[in-house]
């Protein structure tokens, strides 16, 4: 290209950074929205099935005490405000709720004749409330089986895993309240992978509830 070529390129560059084209731009939009106008805490992005000029923008906040929760309209009104200053004007962005969908894993061990049971208990519950904390989730993120499998066998004391199996929680129970959304674990599993619903974002609300171990 010649110098007056470049020229233009750079001008023309420089006045379409701030706009929003590509999906990675959208969910860099929403992170930079100032706190002022309320936060999100994750952010997903998916074509619309009904529209090929439309996008569905999940998303989801979280609560003073770390729980994901649904965020809260003013926030969405302001997102969207926010959005439409740079989104291209022939694109629509549909803002809708993720699913959160609460887990829980139940789990019965064999543990060698030198270790204590218990002890070896904690340690795995410690590993898996570690590797299901909330920062470590997207929107759409699966849970792989085999990870968690692979958590609790490599624990020191352990020989084999004779129980294993993710679990739901739906609206209120002993432990707490949990978000209303009914998820299916085996309809919703491929080799060894389980999938949250469209747009939609695992959690274990209550770890020391909902992770249970047995030990023989």
């Amino acid at each position: 290209p010649t110098l007056d070529d470049l020229r233009r390129l750079i001008i023309s560059a420089k006045n379409t950074q701030s706009r929003i084209v590509t999906r990675e731009d959208l969910i860099s939009h929403v992170y930079m929205m100032p706190n002022k106008f309320g936060r999100v805490f994750r952010v997903g992005v998916r074509s619309n099935p009904d529209n090929p000029l439309a996008t569905q923008l999940f998303i989801v906040s979280r609560s003073s005490q770390g729980n994901l929760v649904t965020s809260p309209d003013s926030l969405k009104d302001n997102l969207s405000l926010f959005l439409d200053q740079n989104r291209l004007i022939s694109d629509a962005i549909d803002i809708m709720d993720s699913p959160i969908t609460n887990i829980g894993v139940t789990y019965s061990i064999v543990v060698n004749g030198i270790s204590n049971k218990n002890i070896v208990l904690q340690q795995i519950n410690s590993s898996l409330k570690k590797y299901f904390t909330v920062t470590n989730f997207q929107i759409d993120q699966p849970v792989f089986l085999s990870e968690i499998q692979n958590i609790i066998l490599n624990t020191a004391g352990v020989i084999s895993l004779s129980d294993f199996k993710l679990t739901t929680f739906s609206n209120s129970s002993s432990s707490g309240t949990y978000s209303d959304v009914i998820f299916n674990i085996e309809e919703n599993t491929f080799k060894g992978i389980v999938s949250p619903p469209p747009g939609g974002i695992f959690e274990i609300k209550y770890p020391d509830d909902d992770i249970i171990g047995v030990a023989e």
